[in-house]
């Protein structure tokens, strides 16, 4: 989903060293502060845990120490925006971070490119049953352009991956294009609360089948987590939730519960330098591509597709109990199954 759709539409662009898991954390009230900083010490610091020095983990530890009882605050009122105080603790743990990245392990690709610009192509409002008619255009069954016809066999292409009401809640096909081996596809809702969906997809790039699959797959990881039974748009941000600009995850609802489980002790940390790539350097085994790193968003839906596409992993690394994490919700698992068939898995 693109990030640059947040601002426009109140939407919604990563635990510790290798093989360690960041299971939920425990509850603060249970934990006393030099125990909690320890523990977030431990999490925090990643594939550098056994590489600092007793001095370094003592600095990390002790300015753990000072945001631990400012976060506690603000959770127990709900208040999601953090403090100026917390703001700049949080920032001086990230730099303390990145040099001992860059000290011990080396230095990450940088993540700061921008994305071309996209041209808009083509407009198409899905009608029930799936068909397609130009969005400026009344009639349902208009005639199309050999160039249309292209783009409606990528419409075709989409839908024979899914179960056909897995679509139902789309009313817009956008085709775009910003060149080649840049965006595929993205997702984004139509409407203040997430009930309405659109697809956008780039023929450019759509040639490649298994890109294709597994962006169509990680796009529509979007909707089914970011719908309006799983999030509220343009609410008041929460504490108790997993929260972002515009939006807040319900409580019960599948990215709230992926946050708790995976990213609630680091998250601070990612969101303070988004552009750097020593996150995932310190996180090795937590993310089942790059891209996962990003945020719990992209996490998820990059776990998705693997849940969706690969076999079941038994493993105890932290990226295989995320795929793991869908197989506690039957209904992924029956949706899992469907869309296997369709694909001939």
């Amino acid at each position: 989903m693109k990030r640059r759709m947040t601002a426009v539409l109140l939407l919604v662009l990563l635990c510790a060293s290798c093989g360690e898991s960041s299971a939920a954390p425990p509850s603060p009230e249970r934990e006393a502060p030099r125990q909690e900083a320890e523990r977030l010490a431990q999490a925090q610091l990643g594939a550098l845990s056994g590489l600092v020095s007793q001095r370094e983990r003592e600095r990390v530890t002790a300015l753990l120490e000072q945001v631990i009882p400012l976060r506690r605050e603000r959770e127990e009122a709900d208040v999601w925006e953090k403090s100026a105080g917390e703001t700049r603790l949080i920032e001086q743990l990230n730099r303390l971070y990145e040099r001992y990245t860059a000290k011990y392990i080396g230095s990450g690709a940088d993540w700061s490119a921008e994305a071309p610009g996209e041209r808009v192509l083509a407009e198409y409002a899905i009608e029930s049953g799936g068909t397609l008619r130009p969005a400026l255009l009344t009639q349902a069954q208009p005639s199309f352009s050999e160039q249309e016809r292209e783009y409606l066999d990528l419409w075709r292409r989409m839908r024979a991956l899914l179960p056909e009401e897995a679509w139902s809640d789309f009313t817009k096909l956008v085709v775009f294009t910003d060149g080649l081996d840049a965006t595929l596809a993205y997702v984004y809702p139509m409407d203040s609360k997430g009930e309405d969906w659109a697809i956008a997809v780039d023929p450019a790039d759509a040639e490649d089948w298994g890109w294709f699959t597994q962006t169509v797959l990680h796009e529509y990881a979007h909707y089914l987590t970011l719908n309006s039974t799983q999030v509220e748009y343009g609410s008041r941000q929460r504490a108790r939730t997993y929260s972002e600009e515009g939006m807040t995850a319900m409580d019960g609802s599948y990215l709230d519960a992926f946050y708790r489980s995976f990213w609630a002790d680091y998250l601070d940390d990612r969101l303070a330098n988004r552009q750097s790539a020593h996150f995932l350097l310190r996180h090795p085994e937590d993310f089942v591509t790059g891209y996962a790193a990003s945020d719990p968003c992209e996490d998820i839906a990059e776990c998705f597709t693997w849940f969706i596409l690969e076999q079941p992993v038994q493993g105890e690394a932290v990226w295989e109990k995320k795929i793991q994490f869908f197989y506690d919700y039957p209904e992924m698992v029956e949706f899992r199954e469907e869309v296997r068939a369709h694909m001939g898995l």
